[in-house]
């Protein structure tokens, strides 16, 4: 009688390691995968949430015009007051969001300690709030008057510094760089 013992394959174990290692791979890269295709989605979709409200336009526009009127006859005497200006104020844009803050950029000339040029302003009630005064979120809320302009106060730019002044127009250079080819 003989006997037919069995020969373990000597593959085997290194099969089962490099199929183990194929399936974490491939488990691997689809998290990675769905890990960016969520990340992308959820940047598109906090983008659209975040994007510029529409103007008032059609029969809301002549009330928004009325409401920022009259919200800017009681945010003007406030702003030059903070300001201490003794002559006009120098404006770029102003307008006023849906929920009646003012927001815009104001020349601050030396009122906060130095020749700072056009500044960004809101208002928090009637009083004007500059980012000197309230540092930790004074970006965030310059974010949400940027993406809501609801009416109008004054056209204008919304560039800052001291070039978009009226005297920084006389000073500062418009520097255009084009773009050059070299002859083969």
């Amino acid at each position: 009688m003989s006997f037919v013992l069995p020969v373990p394959d000597a593959n085997a174990g290194r099969k089962r390691a490099v199929l183990a290692w194929r399936i974490l791979g491939a488990a691997l890269a689809v998290s990675l995968l769905a890990a960016l295709a969520y990340a992308v989605f959820d940047f598109i979709r906090f983008e659209r949430a975040m994007g510029a409200l529409p103007p008032a336009r059609g029969e809301a526009l002549e009330p928004a015009r009325a409401q920022a009127a009259q919200r800017w006859s009681v945010v003007r005497p406030a702003l030059v007051a903070r300001l201490k200006q003794s002559r006009d104020l120098e404006l770029g844009g102003v307008w006023m969001m849906r929920g009646g803050r003012v927001c815009g950029v104001v020349n601050g000339k030396t009122s906060f300690g130095g020749f700072t040029g056009m500044t960004r302003f809101y208002t928090d009630g009637d009083t004007p709030v500059f980012a000197y005064d309230d540092r930790g979120a004074f970006r965030e809320q310059w974010h949400q008057c940027d993406r809501d302009r609801w009416a109008v106060i004054r056209p204008g730019s919304d560039e800052t510094g001291f070039c978009a002044t009226k005297f920084g127009a006389t000073r500062c250079h418009v520097v255009r760089r084009q773009a050059t080819t070299m002859p083969r």
